[in-house]
């Protein structure tokens, strides 16, 4: 998952996240924008204000679709 997480912020690209928000799982497009050990920062949609989600709420994540990780 790091990796992802990394891979996002350092690039500037879309991954797809699988986190834990309010009780309910939830499955969205993100670019990392703050990366810290505790928390991360994700912008979820272009018009959208970034959310800050705790590591431990994040699931699984993968790259977006379409995103292979070459550059």
């Amino acid at each position: 998952m790091e990796r992802f997480l990394r891979y996002s912020l350092d690039k500037g690209r879309k991954i797809r996240v699988v986190l834990l928000q309010d009780g309910a799982l939830r499955q969205t497009p993100a670019t990392v924008l703050a990366l810290n050990a505790e928390e991360v920062t994700l912008q979820t949609g272009a018009k959208k204000t970034p959310l800050t989600v705790r590591r431990d709420d994040i699931l699984s994540c993968d790259y977006a679709r379409g995103d292979h990780g070459e550059d």
